[in-house]
């Protein structure tokens, strides 16, 4: 082929145009879509404050483990379980030729001690219940802050996505406007919008990743409206310290410590039921006849009297094994206050290193990676708004203002303990990837 045939280069040109069209077009639905999608849905306002009130008041977990409190207070008013009643009767010749009637009723308990041991247990349950509230609300608060700034975090690069899409705009009508008249190549059209239709895309990503956090965020508030985050500042400010005192406030650690408290008084119950069980009667009965004092009596006259009784346990083997299953029951739950101790201990200053880490990582970007950005993106913009620079250069620059670009979405993107990272749908693409933008450069 003779690449100086004008035919060839006027074939090669119209093939561009039809790509270049291609792609304007591609690109602008996709933005069209994207800015349709955030119009069509008219959202409300919050702040993080408001969502956790709003969490705890609605999230059905949290309601759950309350009527769970609710349920083992009530059962506080059946550890006093008397069993039933014993009535009795009886008809016949019981005393003499006569035929007499007797009634008695009879009523058995336990040892005091043992409904005052199931009364204790029944509190320790009740108080364990009241623990698992608080740490149900603990994990629903750090979940709806997660949440919240993810969607922060997606706020904040359509933003950046939205500004640098406008100047690929502007650059791609003047690198079309260039080739035109013949002071370009195809490599500068081509790169604009390339890098301009990777934009659009990473647009498209970014309404599907608030689809589906924005479904996540109502199923923690529990309500069918669609809340937008309003925070005054994407960063959380605050001083961390490695205080292990801390961890006995913590709930999990209170809860295991209240399952220790719960096996001890179990133990005590199961021995309480070793004690002698007591039984109450009275009866009535007629006898009739001459008494002993010589004195007739009718049908109708009657003699009564009391008994009394206790039950004692000569068959205690039973009792004895679940004495001993309860004593090993406290075992695993003093190793489990143990090990969540140590766990926790271990995890606080794990995440306290990392903290550090990130800490200085933030500290990076802020004092100089973000300068850096901006430098970047101000030269790079200059250079497009300049018809005097070459093609290669205007490549040159594309690439630059990517990665003051790339700088920026790093800042905000959330990290694990400075900006707290939700745990979405396995598939889903809600945190920012480093390749997102390094295929572009």
């Amino acid at each position: 082929m003779n690449r100086s045939d004008p035919s060839v280069g006027t074939a090669a040109r119209i093939k561009s145009t039809t790509n270049k069209k291609t792609t304007i077009t591609a690109t602008t639905i996709l933005l069209f879509g994207f800015l349709s999608f955030q119009n069509a849905n008219a959202q409300q306002t919050i702040d993080l404050q408001s969502a956790i009130d709003m969490a705890l008041k609605n999230n059905l977990l949290v309601k759950n483990e309350n009527l769970q409190a609710e349920y083992q207070k009530k059962m506080k008013a059946a550890v006093v379980d008397i069993p039933q009643t014993n009535l009795t009767g009886e008809y016949g010749q019981i005393n003499s030729i006569y035929k007499d009637t007797k009634f008695g009723i009879s009523q058995s308990i336990s040892f005091p001690t043992v409904y005052a041991k199931q009364r204790s247990l029944q509190n320790e349950n009740y108080k364990n219940s009241v623990l698992n509230i608080a740490i149900k609300e603990a994990e629903l608060k750090k979940q709806v802050s997660e949440v919240f700034y993810l969607l922060v975090y997606l706020q904040q690069k359509q933003k950046i996505l939205l500004q640098n899409d406008s100047v690929y705009a502007s650059f791609l009508e003047k690198a079309n406007l260039r080739f035109h008249h013949g002071e370009s190549n195809v490599l500068e059209t081509a790169t604009a919008e390339t890098q301009r239709g990777q934009i659009a895309i990473q647009l498209n990503q970014l309404k599907n990743d608030v689809e589906i956090t924005q479904l996540q965020f109502q199923l923690l508030l529990n309500t069918t409206s669609v809340f937008t985050p309003l925070a005054e500042k994407p960063k959380i400010d605050f001083t961390a310290l490695l205080d292990t005192t801390a961890i006995n406030n913590h709930p999990q650690i209170k809860v295991l410590q209240q399952q220790k408290q719960i096996s001890l008084v179990n133990t005590q119950l199961e021995k309480s039921k070793l004690l002698p069980e007591l039984n109450f009667g009275y009866n009535t009965q007629s006898i009739q006849g001459t008494g002993p004092d010589n004195v007739w009596y009718s049908k109708s006259d009657r003699f009564n009297f009391i008994q009394f009784g206790v039950g004692i346990p000569l068959f205690f083997f039973s009792q004895k094994a679940k004495i001993s299953s309860a004593k090993t029951l406290e075992l695993i739950s003093e190793n489990n206050y143990q090990i969540g101790l140590q766990t926790m201990q271990n995890e606080l200053q794990s995440v306290f290193k990392q903290y550090q880490t990130h800490l200085q990582t933030v500290n990076y970007f802020e004092n100089t990676a973000l300068k850096n950005a901006n430098t970047i993106t101000k030269t790079a913009n200059q250079q497009f708004a300049n018809p005097r620079e070459s093609s290669d250069d205007c490549v040159c620059c594309t690439a630059h203002n990517f990665e003051g670009i790339h700088h920026r979405v790093q800042y905000q993107l959330p990290s694990p303990h400075l900006r707290v990272r939700p745990r979405l749908n396995r598939g889903s693409k809600a945190s920012f990837r480093e390749n997102d933008f390094s295929t572009l450069c």
